[in-house]
């Protein structure tokens, strides 16, 4: 269904809208994506038109939807510029109305015209994570390195107040624990004694993530699925009984769009989202596949954030690693509570490895007092 053009946004004087097409629905109805046709170059744009539910009473799911539309904007307003042109994100361009919420943004499917659509294979998954280095590594250490400026923080949705919405969240993802207490109340204790121990009462995971973005904190990009990475060629090559042409084909690149859960965090917090929802089981069958893949993403993540001022201790693949697997656990936590998908047998399995090693030697996070020591 086109918009009506008495809705249509106010474009920059040198573009004018000659029609529009819906081509998504918001989550839960807040609102539609359409697809303009311009009379000039660049002949198509998307405008994410955000029109949210009348709500007398909001909860914190409301709260975080209205939230994360004005994070996305600040980060496409404010933050896209620093990008090297290998992460490649949607241009914004200025609405006059300047309506609320709202964007105006680069159509990618002119040059990213292949969505994923099923489970990445490893030339894929090679290329998201090609795509998240050079994204973490830009912003390393950005909200605490020395002399640089601050970025401003919107909280966890219920601690929010009105008219401080500007800025990139506190805690990057819709899932971290200060914002999905629910889910944890949900989680089978029965089932999962073994992880909630290290997740509900003394929330061990929680403040470990906390704790560790102080000194290795980067900006996440918090929604890293399949559903928001399009690619400039078919990265689906042998579906259909395709034959592979790797000699003349383009190279495999990626653009990612979604920001709406932008924010600090630890970027092993992305990785496990992406590569526990998004690829295919079979690149995660043993710890050296795991490793494999891993080295190669921080070997390029090292060689981006070693561009900008060196401050604070060393990030050794050991420490990452470390991470990682803080990261699987803080995972498992919020689908165990959530519902489970994707590769989520292997998530399981890892987790419940990781905190029974865990509990056979020290917490490698917090110090002797995590423990209670």
């Amino acid at each position: 269904m086109p918009l009506a053009r008495s809705n249509l946004p106010v474009l920059p004087r040198e573009l004018k809208a000659t029609s529009s097409e819906q081509v998504a629905s918001l989550w839960s109805n807040y609102g539609y994506i359409y697809r303009l046709h311009l009379s000039s170059e660049p002949h198509t744009l998307i405008f994410k038109s955000i029109h949210p539910p009348a709500v007398a009473h909001p909860d914190e799911s409301h709260l975080r939807r209205l939230l994360s539309y004005d994070v996305e904007r600040w980060f496409y307003r404010h933050l896209t510029s620093r990008l090297p042109e290998t992460v490649k994100v949607a241009k914004d361009y200025p609405l006059q109305s300047d309506a609320e919420h709202s964007l105006l943004l680069e159509d990618l499917s002119i040059e990213f015209p292949y969505p994923a659509s099923g489970s990445l294979d490893r030339d894929a998954t090679t290329c998201v994570l090609h795509w998240l280095s050079g994204f973490h590594g830009t912003f390393f250490r950005t909200h605490s390195r020395e002399g640089a400026v601050r970025l401003p923080l919107v909280p966890p949705p219920m601690q929010w107040k009105s008219g401080e919405s500007a800025g990139v969240w506190e805690r990057g993802t819709y899932w971290y624990l200060d914002t999905r207490r629910e889910e944890l109340e949900q989680t089978n204790e029965d089932d999962y004694s073994w992880l909630m121990p290290w997740v509900e009462k003394v929330r061990l995971v929680n403040d470990a993530v906390n704790h560790e973005v102080e000194a290795y904190g980067t900006l996440m990009h918090g929604d890293v699925k399949g559903a928001n990475i399009v690619f400039n060629r078919d990265p689906y090559p042998r579906r259909g009984g395709k034959a592979s042409s790797s000699a003349t084909e383009l190279a495999l690149c990626c653009a990612l769009y979604d920001f709406q859960y932008v924010g600090l965090g630890l970027s092993t917090l992305d990785l496990v989202y992406f590569l526990g929802t998004s690829v295919e089981p079979k690149l995660l069958r043993s710890l050296a596949d795991e490793r494999e893949i891993l080295q190669e993403y921080f070997d390029r993540f090292q060689e981006v954030a070693a561009r900008e001022p060196a401050d604070g201790s060393e990030y050794t693949f050991d420490k990452f690693w470390a991470h990682w697997e803080l990261s699987i656990v803080d995972w498992c936590r919020f689908m165990a509570g959530w519902g489970f998908w994707g590769n989520d047998r292997w998530v399981e399995r890892r987790a419940k490895g990781i905190v029974e090693s865990w509990d056979t030697s020290d917490f490698p996070f917090l110090g002797p007092q995590a423990l209670g020591s």
